[in-house]
């Protein structure tokens, strides 16, 4: 997954909060509190709903830039 790829939104329909499809716009690492050994990859996204980042397991890659 790259900055510009087109993603949709495919975990838990009630947690989505109206997202569906957006763009990447930063890729980033997240490490959970009390496990500083363990992270797990997010991306940012311009979503239909507005500016937001999340787990990389909770989207697609729809389309790859480039």
């Amino acid at each position: 997954m790259r900055v510009g790829d087109l993603v949709e939104y495919v975990d838990h329909p009630e947690e989505s909060q109206g997202r569906t499809c957006g763009i990447v716009t930063r890729i980033d690492k997240y490490t959970p509190r009390g496990n500083h050994y363990s992270t797990e990859p997010i991306v940012e996204v311009i979503w239909n709903t507005g500016l937001s980042w999340i787990l990389q397991s909770r989207v697609r890659l729809v389309n790859e830039t480039g």
